[in-house]
């Protein structure tokens, strides 16, 4: 089952393909400045890729008892909002917070529901829920920025919601999250990169059997093979370098992550809603997608 909006599909893509074979006889400075093209199409991809690696790092450390590894993971200049332990500034502060922390006993610190969110190519938020051996609660935000080569921590505010009685174990892995995360970024730019090498095959085998495509306002369809017809037919009027702007992805559980953004490409640009991935057998693949065609270049 499908419906396409054919009037509006056939009229984009013929008008696309007007736009695209008249570029080259259009006068340099008259032509369409595609948004987002002062970044790659897939570095908050890897933004987001390398401040998961940061936070996995800093997680292990905390879990290992390594304070000092947990605290040269801020800036010198870092505020750490803890309730209900108060705002800590600077190093010196975070450095005598975590050591008695840590000293105190507590461990097995998991993070699950990350999500995070891209601003730029030295700025992305992350947000989760948390829980250790004396207790469980939120992180509302840490703010990692990217100085020489490294992503340090420059904001942190978390909450304790429940301190337990009495310390309890568990065998979780605290980074499972991430790792769903990691996986679905991944899969995310695979697609990506087969759409910009044209490739419709990889588009298509990018859904699941029974996914639905709601693009507005050109098609909603409900099946794998029509969605990857839908692709090939924009690609072969021309559409590439798409690139994602201010992803964000939130692990919703271990098999599913949400995914929203700003798109461009050389013929228009819009609105991702949602890209709903789900983990199968196969891997990661799209069970919805949602996105909106926001302006169309000449």
């Amino acid at each position: 089952m499908k419906h396409i909006n054919f009037i509006n599909i056939v009229f984009f893509l013929c008008t696309a393909s007007v736009s695209i074979s008249s570029l080259a006889q259009t006068d340099a400075g008259k032509q369409p400045r595609q948004s987002y093209t002062n970044h790659k199409p897939l570095a908050h991809h890897q933004v987001a890729l390398e401040v998961l690696a940061a936070s996995e790092a800093w997680i292990q450390a905390f879990n290992k008892g390594q304070s000092q590894v947990c605290v040269s993971g801020y800036r010198s200049d870092a505020v750490l909002r803890a309730k209900p332990f108060g705002l800590k500034k600077g190093i010196k502060a975070i450095k005598e917070f975590w050591t008695s922390f840590l000293n105190s006993g507590a461990a097995n610190l998991v993070y699950t529901q990350v999500s995070i969110g891209v601003i730029n190519e030295k700025t992305a938020l992350l947000s989760a829920n948390w829980q250790m051996n004396v207790g469980e609660g939120h992180i509302y935000q840490e703010k990692w920025v990217k100085e020489n080569n490294r992503w340090l921590l420059a904001y942190d505010d978390f909450e304790v919601l429940k301190k337990y009685k009495r310390p309890i174990s568990y065998t979780l892995n605290p980074v499972t999250s991430h790792k769903a995360l990691a996986q679905a970024i991944k899969a995310s730019a695979n697609w990506i990169q087969g759409f910009n090498q044209q490739n419709a095959q990889v588009c298509g085998k990018g859904y699941a059997k029974n996914a639905t495509m709601h693009g507005v306002p050109l098609a909603y369809i409900y099946d794998q093979k029509s969605i990857e017809t839908f692709w090939a037919g924009l690609i072969k009027q021309g559409a590439r370098n798409l690139t994602y702007h201010q992803p964000k992805f939130t692990a919703q559980t271990d098999h599913t992550v949400i995914l929203s953004a700003q798109w461009s490409m050389n013929i228009g640009e819009g609105e991702i809603y949602q890209e709903k991935w789900i983990k199968q057998a196969n891997g990661w693949v799209l069970n919805y997608d949602e996105f909106e065609l926001l302006k169309k270049y000449l």
